[in-house]
């Protein structure tokens, strides 16, 4: 990538590849990555936004994850064994990984979902084994997770105080302020269930952070996880709530999925009935709805696109939908 730093044109992933010991002989750019052909074998190259010391401290429980029997990616250290290589000029950090190619999981595709949720099951399991050698130090999972909830709740009734002061409304605004009420009462409701049983919490572990479709690839008949840079100390099912979220949303919440992804996962690591209560007080938030309005107040209000307005749309149609899952789904395991 040529780009132009005080007057020159500076040629920024040739500058950070020379830091390798490695001959390049091919570069293709990928989606945000570089993907690198060499003399040892295929490697990708992208750029990281965390600090170096979570580079080092991912590259070590990576390392970790694979001696323990879980087939992990890997990141390669640079001429000086570190895992960030950062660029003299702009200051951009980059690291370079194992490169992992197969087909994306198809959200379509029941058999498949369950795989990635039986696969996840079996890195929970592995990221509850090396845990003690891979941190440092405990952190507070609950309390990191409910004053996230907290924030996103506070963020709605400023969404809907800003909205409320205006005096000509777009069709987005009118379309929140219409549904606010019921979506802010669901997400006192999960708040609620994550604060019960203070005193009785869920494993906690390394979570991917981003198990998505985008991560969870298959290679030669074998599924596999990629993209661990948002890594995270947290309970193991917010990786489950945010996977079993995606997967439903794309497939207008079916209970008979939900189930499936749950019980796919289940089969591998046993949930404990305080994990159930959590799992259900995290899906039971209404994560969409903030996320597509926290996008509409962090973008310019006097021109509102109508793919934002779909997409509340969207979020609105489905509402009865999600809250039905819900409940159907944890209605047993929460008794």
């Amino acid at each position: 990538m040529f780009i132009v730093w005080r007057g020159f044109l500076y040629n920024q992933i040739e500058a950070i590849l020379s830091q390798y010991e490695m001959e390049i002989y091919e570069i293709v750019k990928g989606r945000g990555t570089y993907i690198c052909n060499t003399d040892k074998e295929n490697f990708v190259l992208t750029g990281f936004r965390g600090a170096k010391e979570k580079g080092e401290w991912l590259k070590a429980y990576l390392q970790e994850l694979k001696a323990n029997g879980f087939p992990a990616e890997q990141i390669v250290a640079n001429k000086e064994m570190k895992a960030i290589s950062e660029d003299e000029v702009t200051g951009e950090c980059f690291l370079m990984k194992e490169y992992i190619s197969g087909s994306e999981l198809n959200v379509t595709h029941v058999k498949e979902i369950k795989a990635a949720a039986s696969l996840l099951a079996e890195y929970h399991n592995a990221a509850i084994r090396v845990k003690k050698k891979a941190i440092a130090s405990d952190v507070e999972c609950s309390q990191m997770i409910l004053q996230e909830k907290e924030k996103h709740y506070r963020e709605l009734v400023k969404v809907k105080n800003y909205i409320r002061s205006k005096k000509k409304k777009n069709a987005f605004e009118h379309i929140y302020l219409n549904n606010y009420e019921s979506m802010l009462r669901t997400a006192k409701e999960s708040i609620a269930m994550l604060e019960q049983s203070q005193e009785e919490q869920p494993e906690c572990c390394i979570c991917h952070g981003d198990y998505n479709q985008h991560n969870v690839v298959l290679v030669d008949g074998t599924w596999k996880i990629i993209n661990f840079e948002n890594a995270v100390y947290r309970w193991s099912i917010l990786d489950l709530a945010n996977f079993m979220r995606k997967m439903q949303e794309k497939n207008d919440w079916e209970i008979s999925l939900g189930k499936e992804i749950l019980e796919s996962y289940t089969k591998v690591r046993t949930l404990q009935k305080v994990e159930y209560e959590k799992l259900y007080g995290l899906l039971l938030f209404p994560e969409k709805f903030w996320k597509v309005t926290n996008h509409y107040m962090n973008s310019r209000k006097s021109w509102i696109s109508e793919r934002d307005i779909e997409k509340l749309e969207k979020v609105i149609e489905q509402e009865e939908k999600r809250l039905k899952f819900t409940q159907n789904v944890f209605a047993i395991q929460t008794e």
